[in-house]
Formats: structure tokens, sequence, C-alpha cells
């Protein structure tokens, strides 16, 4: 959590500006599909750098090569190598490698799904909303249904890159911080079976993470009324 939630914020934060001033541009407009992807690489390349020291500290623990996060920290902060501990070489990089496909495959399955499901609602009518003027619980299902749509997509495309980047982040110096000698050695070991290693809890940890972070992202882009704030600043 502590790693997690800024490095969310970057992420989104700097998507969501960036897909607001390509797409007001005439290159966004007639290239939307592109302007999000660029926006999706852009945020997830600025969030990558928050990212990768506590991914580091996280896989340690995980490793159980240290008792609490707090041991973790000290440990580090007395060896006088934490740059180079929370940061290993090729760490970012690698965490980069990951990272930007990922949000890209993501976010544009999300964003042309919901265009779809707006695209019909808009044929249906207004959408239904509760007597206190929220968004129905079908409108929530299905942001929670999308949601987890895209990220299990996202998370299966990358699994081949995610299974690069955890062990140069634990075992860096086995391989050199290199990313090619890496995947030698993955591929050297089971071919391309071995790429999808821990495909399977990874999306039973990403498909519901995604399906939750997007239902709330929706919900509160509607009670902050986001959408409203945003076609005024244009009609001005």
């Amino acid at each position: 959590m502590f790693g997690a939630m800024p490095g969310v914020a970057l992420y989104f934060g700097v998507y969501s500006y960036c897909k607001k001033q390509f797409l007001n541009t005439t290159f966004g407009e007639n290239h939307k599909v592109l302007a999000i992807a660029m926006s999706a690489a852009i945020g997830n390349s600025i969030a990558s750098f928050s990212r990768v020291p506590y991914e580091v500290v996280k896989q340690q623990l995980q490793t159980q090569a240290y008792e609490s996060t707090w041991q973790a920290f000290r440990t580090m902060a007395q060896s006088g190598q934490v740059l180079r501990m929370i940061f290993p070489k090729g760490g970012v990089a690698v965490q980069m490698l990951r990272d930007v496909p990922y949000a890209v495959v993501t976010l544009l399955v999300y964003e042309s799904l919901q265009s779809h499901f707006g695209n019909q609602q808009q044929q249906q009518g207004p959408p239904n909303k509760s007597k206190s003027g929220t968004p129905s619980n079908r409108n929530k299902i299905v942001d929670f249904c999308l949601g987890g749509i895209s990220g299990g997509l996202g998370s299966w495309v990358t699994n081949p890159v995610d299974v690069v980047k955890t062990r140069l982040q634990t075992s860096s110096e086995m391989y050199g911080g290199s990313v090619w000698a890496c995947t030698q050695s993955v591929w050297e070991e089971g071919g391309a079976s071995a790429f999808l290693r821990g495909s399977v809890p990874r999306l039973l940890h990403k498909v519901p993470a995604n399906a939750f972070f997007f239902l709330f992202y929706e919900v509160f882009r509607r009670v902050l009324r986001v959408e409203e704030t945003v076609d005024k600043q244009q009609q001005r």
C-alpha cells in the first residue's frame, strides 16, 4: 500500500492529463487509439520510477529475505548501498518493459469497451439512476466487469515480461542486469511455457484488483462530476 498509492496516483494522473491534452488536438481527434496508447505509455513510464523500490522490497519480503518491512529498510540503509539495492541494475528498464505494454493493452481494451457500451446506452436512452441520482447498480456492474476483463487481458499478454522482471529484480547479479541474458536463461529452462509461469496467480490478483479499481475510478469520476468539468473547460 505504501508503494502502490503514489504509483497509481502518478500513473492515472499523468495518463488522464495527457489523454485530455491529446484528444483536444487535431491529431487526437483523428487518431484516438494512438492518443490513448501514447497517454498510457507516458503515464506508466513516469510511474515506473516510483514502483521499482517497493516492488524490490515486496519481493524480498515474499521470499523471506527479511522478516518485516522495517527490517528491510533498516538493512538497506545500514548497507550504504540503498540506491543499488532498491534500484537494481536494469530494474527501472525492465519495470518499464512490463508496465508500459501492460498499461497500453489494459487501457486500450478498457476505453474501447467503455466506448462500445457507452454508445449502446446512448441508443437505449439516458442511463438509469437511483432515487438519489447516482448511477444504477447495473452501471457499476458493467464498470466492474470491464475493469476485470481489461486487467486480465493486459496481465496475460505481459506475463512473459513479468517473469523476466521478477528474476532481474530478485537476482540481478546472476544475469548482469541484462534483459536479454535473463530471457535466454528462461527460454533454456522451459521454452515458451516457462514465460507463463505464475500467470494463474497473477490473473487471480490482477482481475479482481482491476475490477475494483476501475469500478471506484468511475464512481469517483461521476461523484466528482469530472466529465462535466471537462466539458465546461472545452466550451470556454
